[in-house]
């Protein structure tokens, strides 16, 4: 029988947790203090510590964590918290240890959920970490780690995204140099892919990304493989191709499906042989590169259909990723929100901190994402910049998310990673806007999810004419 201890100055909150996860075939033992829980675990050793994040006592959550993982690095320790608190206790799960954090009212359905995944952690020991943080194994089967919620720039805490973390430190520490990632547009298969370069050991080479669905067949083997000069008509000099490119790092085919069937069969010798041979050239080049593939399409049936060679497929498949919809890891949204809101943070230093209230994050929380994390990030970008508020409502929200019947469309827009204001995106954003709706102030105003007497005003001050965008 797994032990848990309880850590909550509330009576009413521990007796009513005790008395639930006793149901559930748990040995329960209470503390009302910090001090407390600590000289009980001098005297026994429990497998999970659930704890509040405020008491009124000295010793808080947080100093509480900090003493625990000097006695026990490796027990997992809950952390029940606020609303308020979220910021506080994600930082608790990713730099200091937490397992998890529960907000409150305790949904108890995650409780037990996130509690099962503890007491297995608790079950199984960390390995050893390597220079980076990242946990190494010894067996496959045998060792497993105590979850993290951020790999690299890729975050979660739902299940299926440590199920992927899992995957991702098995590839890394066994150097494979073939993955197939799959997946629906826009969660996040890039960000996977590089997290897995940067953590493993070709993380000093280059990491190219390719998108083949981009590139016009006719150039597709040129811009892959490279050619001679005088190859072909207007190949005016030797161009060294993106393998080359990437020699003794990682090649990243974004759209694998789209590759053409003759070039698949040329890309199916370069893995096998590693090596290419340049259009026009005579000599084959010998490259050292990790090949990550992704796909939004059923390669299976591609290759059913026989649209996709299945020699290929089996080669690229040695080890698969599958990146879950957004709206099958709902748990994910608030550190996905505090995440981005984080970064944008950065981006814009002169712009003030933002927060998202209950009501906002709930209908964040409801939303079903049909554009996955891309969307969620386009949104909260957008959001950053338009809104005045400090903490974010409903009414900041596009109206498909805050419940209005109206469906607005989900753009972004292409900003320069460096020299830009704040301003000069609102103005970009605005300029969009009233674009795509040949200059109705109303709608560019529903488009942005502002009111339309905030949208005036903003036009006034960035001295947009309107007028220009009408019929355009």
């Amino acid at each position: 029988m797994s032990s848990i201890l309880i850590v909550d100055d509330e009576h009413a909150q521990r007796t009513i947790l005790q008395s639930v996860l006793k149901r559930e075939g748990y040995e329960i033992e209470t503390a009302k203090s910090g001090s407390e829980a600590l000289e009980k675990m001098e005297k026994k050793m429990y497998d999970v510590v659930l704890s509040d994040m405020r008491m009124t006592s000295q010793m808080e959550g947080r100093d509480l964590l900090k003493e625990i993982k000097q006695q026990d690095p490796d027990i997992p320790v809950l952390i029940m918290t606020a609303y308020a608190e979220i910021g506080d206790a994600v930082d608790l799960v990713a730099r200091e240890g937490a397992f998890y954090y529960l907000e409150k009212p305790i949904d108890i359905d995650v409780l037990k959920e996130q509690l099962e995944r503890a007491v297995e952690s608790r079950s199984i020991p960390i390995i050893v970490r390597d220079e980076d943080g990242v946990p190494l194994f010894r067996d496959e089967d045998e060792n497993r780690v105590v979850p993290d919620i951020e790999f690299g720039t890729v975050v979660g805490q739902s299940t299926r995204m440590q199920q992927l973390f899992r995957i991702m430190r098995r590839i890394i520490h066994r150097g494979v140099n073939q993955v197939l990632i799959t997946g629906e547009t826009g969660t996040g298969k890039e960000v996977v892919a590089k997290a897995i370069h940067e953590h493993g050991k070709r993380k000093d080479k280059p990491f190219v990304p390719i998108n083949c669905s981009a590139i016009p067949e006719p150039l597709i083997e040129s811009e892959l493989f490279g050619h001679e000069k005088g190859s072909f008509t207007g190949a005016d000099h030797q161009k060294i191709g993106q393998f080359e490119l990437a020699n003794g790092g990682t090649v990243f085919l974004d759209e694998i499906g789209d590759v053409p069937l003759n070039m698949q069969s040329k890309l199916l010798r370069v893995l096998q042989e590693r090596e290419v041979s340049r259009v026009g050239g005579t000599k084959p080049v010998e490259v050292d590169v990790c090949v990550i593939a992704a796909t939004n399409r059923n390669l299976k049936a591609l290759c059913e259909a026989r649209e996709f060679r299945e020699d290929l497929f089996f080669r690229l498949n040695v080890i698969p990723i599958h990146v879950p919809l957004l709206k099958d890891r709902r748990d994910d949204i608030p550190i996905l929100v505090n995440h981005f809101l984080k970064k944008f943070g950065e981006e814009y230093p002169d712009a003030d901190p933002k927060s998202v209230t209950p009501r906002a994050r709930s209908a964040l929380r409801r939303f079903n994402w049909p554009g996955n994390v891309r969307q969620l990030e386009n949104y909260l970008h957008r959001i950053f910049v338009l809104s005045e508020n400090e903490a974010i409502d409903l009414e900041d929200l596009p109206p498909d998310i805050s419940g209005s019947a109206a469906l607005i469309e989900d753009f972004q827009v292409e900003i320069p990673k460096q020299g830009v204001s704040l301003e000069d995106i609102m103005k970009e954003y605005i300029q969009v806007a009233l674009s795509k709706t040949n200059g109705n102030q109303t709608k560019a105003a529903e488009l942005l999810g502002i009111s339309r007497r905030r949208l005036q005003n903003r036009i006034q001050n960035y001295g947009i004419d309107s007028q220009e965008f009408k019929n355009a």
